[in-house]
């Protein structure tokens, strides 16, 4: 480990709280399982102060070294920070995944990868059908390829470290990884051609997206052994509490009709869950047209939101909280959580995030939002 490292875990082994975090996943539980609560778990989002004596890496450092990337975990993710968490007293639980974006389960088949500057890694499609066949000719289960044994050290790596430290350890969970979903690999792999494809070949289509499942329940599988995610019934992704073991990621599903998801994509979705004793479904963008057929698979324990403002909010959550599925991730204006309407609007079942310009801000909204309380 490098000194930094060392220094940053040296200083949270001192201040994180246990009974605090305790708290917080107390609280997230209670208001996903739609039990009363006093007010909603809230997550603040703010940018890492200039004065921060830990400066994070590059992500193009990070994907190489498991000290920076655990490090950077540590300092700033997902625009929160489990370093700076205590000046803001917010319901942040405390989480590390190896961050590689969406790249891992398209590695498995062989995905060409590029990094663009300080990008995230990105897959490059394969350039027609025939490519993408014979990539996907594979054992999805062979956790031997693609990125697979690199993400496998770098938990190794987190769970030998955080080990010599023990209150860490006790606070912070390592968690999966972004594993995205059946679909969203199938259109890394393929390219926008998929949506050409669910037209005149869904029989093709269909043994992609199997293949593709296959491979994100294994991988999920073989990673639990190194996780540390193990309340009961819940897990943790995006920095924030979901009920169940797994995440699908629908984000380019949104583009299709209901009856296209609900013939072609929901199956796999939910085979994912199923083979994961149950999960959340995420998308970004304006999916509210797919939540009748997501609410109606067995498997589903919540929805994560990652533009709530794109979908009409009260509509889903009157929709989900008939059938007991918890919105996850709802963003709501300064105004609604600082003056209560908040609560009004969504008594349980739902977490908070809210996204502010800096530290202090977060600082003045949490307490605000907890006097309206």
């Amino acid at each position: 480990m490098n000194d930094q490292l060392v220094r940053l875990l040296n200083h949270l082994e001192e201040t994180l709280d246990p009974d605090r975090q305790a708290f917080v996943h107390d609280l997230h539980v209670r208001a996903l399982t739609f039990e009363p609560v006093d007010r909603l778990p809230l997550i603040l989002q703010y940018p890492l102060p200039n004065d921060c004596p830990f400066k994070p890496f590059t992500h193009r450092e990070a994907v190489d070294d498991p000290v920076k990337m655990l490090h950077n975990e540590l300092v700033h993710a997902f625009d929160t920070s489990i370093l700076c968490h205590q000046q803001v007293g917010d319901d942040l639980p405390y989480t590390v995944r190896a961050n590689f974006g969406t790249v891992i389960i398209a590695s498995i088949f062989g995905a060409r990868i590029e990094m663009a500057d300080d990008n995230p890694p990105w897959v490059l499609p394969f350039p027609n059908a025939e490519a993408v066949q014979k990539a996907c000719d594979c054992d999805a289960l062979d956790i031997s390829r693609g990125l697979c044994p690199k993400i496998v050290d770098f938990y190794e790596f987190f769970r030998q470290t955080l080990a010599g430290y023990p209150n860490v350890k006790q606070c912070v969970r390592l968690v999966l990884p972004d594993l995205q979903g059946p679909f969203d690999t199938v259109e890394l792999l393929r390219g926008s051609e998929i949506f050409v494809d669910l037209y005149e070949r869904p029989d093709w289509v269909h043994e992609l997206l199997s293949k593709a499942a296959q491979a994100q329940v294994g991988l999920a599988r073989r990673l639990g052994r190194l996780l540390t995610d193990d309340g009961e019934g819940v897990s943790h992704q995006h920095a924030t509490t979901i009920l169940g073991k797994i995440l699908v990621r629908c984000d380019s599903a949104i583009n299709v009709s209901e009856g296209m998801y609900h013939d072609h994509i929901a199956p796999h979705d939910e085979f994912v869950l199923r083979g994961m004793g149950g999960g959340g479904i995420h998308f970004c963008g304006k999916g509210e047209h797919l939540v009748p057929v997501m609410l109606n698979l067995s498997s589903l324990r919540c929805i994560d939101l990652g533009q709530p403002e794109l979908n009409d909010l009260d509509a889903l959550y009157a929709q989900a909280a008939e059938r007991r599925i918890p919105l996850v991730r709802v963003r709501v204006s300064q105004d609604d959580l600082v003056s209560g309407r908040v609560k009004q609007r969504f008594p349980t079942g739902v977490s908070l995030l809210h996204a502010v310009d800096s530290l202090e801000d977060a600082k003045r909204v949490f307490d605000a939002y907890l006097r309206s309380g």
